[in-house]
């Protein structure tokens, strides 16, 4: 069993994922279990305040510490298990795939949602194992990001993909390390008189190859020379 407890203020945005997601189907099998904690319930505060104006002056207000580390510890204690916290942040390391395969090995994983203008410092010394962005520029929460991070992890879980081979194919995949994946193409031969190589359809796996890794290595030289 493969446990993943989100911690949020805002539940609902993550209801019509699990209704509508491709991979509802694995959820009901039970291999993997998704659980959404409500940060208010977690407050000592009698109106349910979780935030509060930061120190130094500036403006927006900050997620406090106390509920955090509560939910947090709530989690691990029902676990009984060793977790990964992380943290969806825009002071986070950008993701990437290898990111993304270093957190799926973990059997209990809690992904908490930052809000306005962060998170209690103090909440991230304590608990969190490691800050993750989805890139630079600012949402107004980390749970679109949090919904971006199942996601990438779920897709490396065996028996989560119907094929899982095909996840070897994608870009920064096994065979693709590092890299973009080349164009694809289907039927027909021809769409507006623009056509499928000839390559892909001469039946020759060898050649086949050497032209998607030409390819892939050219696009990504073109469009990702950070990579």
């Amino acid at each position: 069993m493969i446990n993943i407890d989100i911690v949020t203020l805002f539940p609902e945005i993550f209801d019509q994922f699990f209704i509508s997601s491709p991979l509802k189907k694995t959820f009901d099998q039970g291999s993997i279990e998704v659980t959404i904690h409500q940060l208010r319930d977690f407050t000592k505060d009698k109106h349910n305040k979780v935030d509060d104006k930061q120190y130094g002056g500036d403006p927006g207000m900050v997620l406090m510490a106390q509920p955090l580390i509560d939910c947090v510890e709530y989690i691990e204690k029902i676990r009984n298990s060793e977790v990964f916290t992380v943290l969806l942040s825009p002071q986070g390391e950008r993701i990437n795939h290898g990111i993304i395969q270093k957190i799926s090995l973990s059997k209990n994983v809690i992904l908490v949602c930052g809000r306005y203008e962060g998170v209690d410092e103090r909440f991230i010394e304590e608990k969190v194992d490691c800050e993750l962005s989805i890139g630079d520029f600012i949402l107004s929460g980390g749970e679109l990001p949090a919904l971006i991070v199942l996601e990438a992890m779920l897709r490396l879980i065996p028996g989560v993909v119907g094929d899982h081979k095909s996840t070897l194919n994608d870009s920064f995949g096994v065979n693709f390390s590092n890299k973009l994946k080349g164009p694809v193409y289907t039927r027909p031969k021809e769409v507006r008189n623009k056509k499928v190589p000839d390559v892909l359809l001469s039946g020759d796996h060898k050649e086949i190859n050497k032209w998607r890794n030409n390819i892939s290595s050219y696009r990504t030289k073109i469009r990702r020379k950070d990579l």
